[in-house]
């Protein structure tokens, strides 16, 4: 086997034991892709595919050591951030990589929610999460989520402008109609739309984190982002069509 240059990524996020989400499915999708991706714990979730019972958070001392240590071999360009336990964790995640690497890359894709309906980010805090969200490049809600961190109404106020601040991704999966359409609004000023046919059935567990590490595992291949998007868009359609039940088949 050729000894070709290895391209990493950083994945900080929940452990899932069904595979089907968190920093396993990151790990999976990005190695799909050629991406080598090492990972930071936030939670060990109690779950599986149809359940969600605890979220079992680590406390900020563990997740900053283990950012440490990882820090200390080498620095992230690429950095994907899922499950965290509120506002003032994110914001201490987003401040040791901008100190480690100033110029990452850096996706949230914010879960404000299980797909079995547990409910993780706080109302209370939503005001917190807009300062921290302009430190960061890619942003991917879902529509809950979207509405959940107030981005429409932001922008309508003036204290955010959708692609200057950071360039978002609404994912378009839970909204209605014959097509899910997600709509990005990139750094460049320009809109995009992302469109794939709905399929029928409950759908597969762990969506969100499969899309943006495919997002980033493609960015950290040299794509630029709405390129990125293109390709994590028709690799998840692709997913959604294959494994069984709610589990879906990686590889």
């Amino acid at each position: 086997m050729k000894n070709e240059k290895m391209n990493f990524a950083l994945t900080i996020a929940g452990f899932d034991g069904s595979a089907g989400a968190g920093i396993l499915a990151d790990v999976k999708t990005m190695a799909h892709f050629g991406v080598y991706c090492e990972a930071v714990c936030t939670a060990l979730t109690q779950q599986n595919e149809d359940e969600f019972v605890a979220p079992g958070w680590v406390i900020w001392e563990r997740i900053e050591a283990q950012l440490e240590t990882l820090f200390e071999k080498r620095t992230f360009k690429y950095v994907k951030i899922g499950l965290v336990e509120k506002a003032k964790v994110l914001k201490r995640i987003v401040e040791l990589i901008r100190k480690k690497s100033s110029d990452a890359y850096i996706i949230w894709d914010p879960i404000a929610s299980a797909s079995a309906g547990f409910h993780f980010l706080r109302s209370a805090e939503r005001d917190e999460f807009m300062p921290v969200m302009k430190q960061i490049d890619l942003v991917t809600p879902n529509q809950d989520e979207f509405g959940f961190l107030g981005l429409e109404q932001a922008a309508a106020q003036g204290k955010f402008e959708f692609g200057k601040d950071f360039a978002v991704l609404l994912k378009g999966g839970h909204s209605t109609g014959s097509d899910a359409i997600d709509t990005l609004w990139d750094k460049d000023g320009k809109l995009y739309k992302f469109s794939s046919s709905r399929l029928p059935g409950k759908g597969k567990h762990g969506t969100g984190c499969h899309l943006s590490s495919a997002i980033l595992a493609n960015l950290a291949l040299g794509k630029d982002l709405p390129t990125a998007c293109r390709i994590a868009k028709d690799y998840l359609t692709e997913l959604l069509q294959s494994g069984e039940g709610r589990l879906a088949k990686d590889f």
